[in-house]
């Protein structure tokens, strides 16, 4: 189980969706493991590689590798891998060390990511390619694409959703 301090991080602009075992705990299967801190990964196409971190390493096992690095929003031409970072992670404390050390990177922001690439210098990180779906909720979009996935899934108005959907696509 957990070490005293290690937690885990569940971005909100994300959902994540499994069948069986839930991500976050598919993440604490491979932190019990390894005992490091765990970062959720999904295959990207190249067109889409630049909107995210993404992990430079080697395989450990079956969808669990070994970072060696991590870039955040690189060009495709420039991206290590199509691995990207899914927005859930377990960490060790030593993270909040690395964090304090960290300028405002990209979009002026600070990045979580930079903070990785000065932690995995002197403590392993593992990434999961976990099983199961990430859904984008950062944008008009992705929220609209992901309340209509969830809502036609839902026994109570699934049905009724997906009837008024039909007739409302036939108005236009």
């Amino acid at each position: 189980m957990f070490m005293t301090n290690t937690f885990a991080v569940l971005l909100g602009d994300t959902l994540v969706k499994s069948e069986d075992v839930p991500v976050t705990k598919q993440l604490i299967d491979v932190y019990d493991k390894y005992r490091c801190s765990v970062v959720a990964l999904e295959e990207v196409k190249p067109e889409m590689i630049q909107h995210y971190g993404v992990i430079e390493g080697k395989p450990l096992e079956d969808n669990v590798f070994i970072a060696s690095d991590w870039v955040e929003k690189p060009l495709p031409e420039e991206a290590p891998s199509n691995l990207a970072v899914a927005s859930r992670y377990i960490f060790t404390p030593e993270i909040f060390d690395y964090l304090e050390q960290i300028l405002p990177g990209k979009n002026g922001e600070i990045q979580l990511t930079d903070a990785m690439r000065l932690m995995v210098k002197h403590h392993a990180m593992v990434g999961l390619k976990f099983k199961g779906k990430r859904y984008d909720i950062g944008n008009k979009l992705g929220f609209l694409k992901t309340n209509l996935i969830y809502g036609l899934e839902d026994d109570e108005i699934g049905g009724e959703l997906k009837e008024w959907l039909k007739t409302f696509t036939q108005e236009l």
